[in-house]
């Protein structure tokens, strides 16, 4: 009598922890990125939400974008290539927030992670 083989052999599973592996080094590389961008993101539409924050001009936008930039510890992005403020009417201002980002995944290989959005400001008063 012979007997089929039941469940994955040996390189069966090995090619499945390999796959594992792979995306969990993928995932350590874009995780940071991706909560860096929700940070800056979070940062400017504060700015809709919360009526303590006494933003009047760009120059104070900026200033507020900056500094969140610093308490969040982003260093990655510069803001000022990366972010645009322009004013949009009365009391409103367009942010854009445009960047890449690279990060290097094997030797010649790099991962490119880009990001285009745009948000419509306006201060609580």
């Amino acid at each position: 009598m012979r007997h089929s083989q039941k469940g994955a052999s040996f390189f069966g599973w090995l090619a499945v922890i390999a796959l594992l592996v792979f995306a969990m080094v993928i995932a350590m590389k874009l995780v940071p990125i991706y909560m860096d961008h929700f940070a800056l993101r979070n940062i400017v539409t504060s700015v809709n939400e919360d009526p303590s924050l006494k933003i009047r001009s760009m120059r104070d936008l900026n200033s507020h974008i900056s500094k969140g930039l610093q308490i969040n510890s982003i260093r990655d992005i510069d803001a000022k290539e990366a972010i645009k403020v322009t004013a949009s009417g009365n009391d409103a201002y367009t942010v854009v927030i445009k960047y890449e980002q690279r990060a290097p995944l094997l030797d010649t290989v790099d991962l490119l992670v880009h990001f285009d959005e745009t948000h419509i400001i306006r201060p609580l008063k």
